[in-house]
């Protein structure tokens, strides 16, 4: 049986309760309760605040004007964690203001939901103002004169400039700092820095010079070149990356990325050219490997010596030659995270169980009802599934699968494409799944809207703590 759901916490009650109040005193469009609110909220806790800000400003459904009034009501400067949501551009202007008046002690900004590429000056001038932050995400936004408030930031971990970038090459030449942990910048899929750098690869070589204690530089997705050019300048040059994701990579760029990157754990690889996966032992420290458009049969070498001390393998474009998923248990056992898109799988070996294995999510690949159903039996600890392929399980197969396995671990099963199901294969899953407690996509089941929504009265009498996706 499906957990029962728990009730819901004294917080979470009182948070619900007091957001929805605020949001109705603050509905009024002549804003006249805004004074005494601020009032009466004043003697709340830093925490009170954060908790009520991201429960209001995270509902894109309300309307602008009540969730900027929130965000003046609440907003204070020992406020520490601001996300402000989706916003029409008529507020983008005021809410750099209240940010920069109000947000003095925050430490971490996100400024998604806000185009305020558009005010640069006022984005310089707030980011200059915000001297604890730690973490900024502002994608697309940038120009050199942000990049230059960005650099006065001294306790700064994670910055995302990710994007069409508005900086220049001497701008983002400037981006130097001892504190950056976390970079994300560029485009996937684009050598492409700025649009006035002749050589992006150069250019991004000069930006992990500049960041010493780099350890992630995220969606830029030719940094292996970048480090060949570090390499070739001086042999000795270390980084202290632990992720980097590069395309197109040969022996001499993956020579250059084993020499420059003694501590990479995370490896994102597309295109590699031959010879390169084969060697990827030579990454002692590698514990997660995706891989785009690999060759098949270099990777199961790598596996049959290395794949010990993979933890998640991700699999992407790769038809020519089959995989099979019965090898991994042998090469890979102690992986927690499986990831398959566009490949060709099977399950030869029956006898060999994946004892880590946790979350599995296997989209358009060709793929038969044995395999899955072999992964569900062979995966004792499985938490999460999600396969979207076509599969044509019966809810008799369904039935003989839990009599040979329980399935005790599962807490997400997802099938998007298994029109033969039915509410019976629902009914026996909640029944028989103790963790389940989200189950889909029923729009792709052989199963009615009406026969949903009696599903979910059964589950809500019986206090089943169980969701059928899509709501």
């Amino acid at each position: 049986m499906s957990p029962k759901r728990q009730p819901s916490s004294l917080h979470k009650i009182c948070v619900s309760l007091l957001s929805k109040q605020l949001i109705q005193a603050l509905s009024d469009e002549d804003g006249q309760f805004i004074e005494d609110l601020m009032i009466y909220m004043s003697s709340a806790t830093y925490d009170t605040l954060q908790v009520l800000l991201n429960e209001i400003l995270g509902h894109i459904n309300l309307d602008a004007s009540t969730r900027f009034s929130c965000l003046q009501v609440l907003l204070r400067e020992d406020v520490k964690n601001l996300e402000v949501g989706i916003f029409p551009r008529f507020y983008w202007d005021k809410i750099l203001e209240t940010i920069h008046v109000k947000g003095k002690g925050l430490q971490y900004l996100n400024m998604k939901g806000v185009w305020v590429r558009d005010y640069p000056q006022l984005l310089s001038s707030l980011i200059e103002n915000l001297k604890n932050l730690k973490s900024l995400i502002i994608p697309h936004m940038p120009d050199d004169s942000v990049i230059l408030s960005v650099i006065k930031l001294k306790n700064l971990m994670k910055l995302d400039i990710s994007g069409e970038a508005c900086y220049t090459s001497q701008g983002i030449k400037l981006l130097k700092s001892e504190s950056i942990r976390i970079l994300d910048i560029g485009s996937f899929g684009k050598s492409a820095l700025c649009n006035d750098s002749s050589n992006d690869w150069q250019l991004m070589a000069e930006i992990i010079e500049n960041l010493p204690n780099l350890h992630i530089l995220k969606t830029y997705s030719f940094t292996g070149q970048a480090l060949l050019y570090l390499y070739n300048k001086d042999s000795n040059f270390k980084t202290k990356l632990t992720y980097l994701h590069t395309t197109d990579c040969n022996k001499e760029v993956f020579e250059a990325i084993v020499q420059t990157c003694p501590f990479l754990e995370n490896l994102h690889l597309n295109s590699p050219q031959e010879n390169v996966v084969v060697n990827l032992s030579a990454l002692k420290k590698l514990h997660s490997l995706k891989l785009t458009k690999g060759d098949n049969i270099e990777l199961k070498t790598y596996l049959q010596t290395s794949g010990h001390q993979l933890q998640a393998l991700k699999l992407n474009h790769s038809k020519h030659s089959s995989i099979d998923l019965s090898e991994l248990c042998e090469y890979c056992p102690y992986i927690t995270t499986l990831e398959c898109y566009q490949m060709y799988l099977k399950y030869t070996n029956l006898n060999v169980f994946f004892m880590n294995l946790q979350k599995v999510q296997i989209l358009y690949c060709d793929i038969t009802d044995n395999v899955i159903k072999s992964l569900l039996i062979n995966a004792p600890f499985l938490q999460s599934i999600s396969v979207g392929c076509n599969l044509q399980l019966t809810d008799g197969d369904m039935f003989r699968l839990l009599a040979e396995c329980t399935l005790e671990n599962l807490e997400e099963l997802l099938l998007s494409d298994a029109r033969f199901l039915t509410a019976i294969t629902v009914e026996l899953l909640a029944e028989n799944c103790p963790k389940l407690k989200l189950l889909g996509s029923l729009i792709s089941w052989d199963i009615t809207q009406d026969e949903v929504e009696a599903l979910r009265i059964i589950i809500a009498i019986s206090n089943t703590d169980l969701t059928l996706w899509p709501i």
